[in-house]
């Protein structure tokens, strides 16, 4: 499965998930929501580019100023992220989540809060389980 798969299936499970709850009374922030990003530019750190196919190590020292969220081990997320959408503006999409395969960037996505609860919800529930039993 490539890498685009696997983050359109983490996102639209989320949001297949979270539209499943009433909506008549969300506002659109409410709402989760995300755009793709093609390229993020980490201005705190020299305007470095962050693309897709980007090394894993490239990117953490790209944002080392920035205070990074593990989703999981390939999922991180920066917030105070802004893009020239309107629609992503209206919807408050301020955070960028970054996918890895492979340890390299398989896609970039401008999200909500809601959207980051929701993909770290479906990352949570996907991750394998642990059995422990007590003797």
């Amino acid at each position: 499965m490539n890498a685009r798969t696997v983050s359109a299936l983490i996102l639209v499970a989320g949001l297949s998930l979270a539209a499943s709850a009433p909506l008549f009374a969300a506002s659109p922030n409410e709402v989760p929501t995300a755009f793709t990003v093609r390229t993020l530019i980490a201005t705190s750190n020299g305007d470095m580019k962050i693309q897709r196919g980007m090394d894993r190590g490239d990117v953490s020292y790209a944002m080392k100023y920035k205070v990074r969220q593990e989703l999981s081990h390939d999922v991180w997320a920066y917030a105070g992220y802004h893009t020239d959408l309107p629609l992503a503006d209206a919807r408050d999409c301020r955070t960028v989540v970054i996918t890895f395969v492979n340890d390299q960037v398989a896609d970039l996505q401008l999200v909500n809060k809601p959207a980051v609860a929701v993909i770290a919800m479906n990352l949570k529930a996907s991750s394998p389980s642990r059995n422990l039993a007590s003797k």
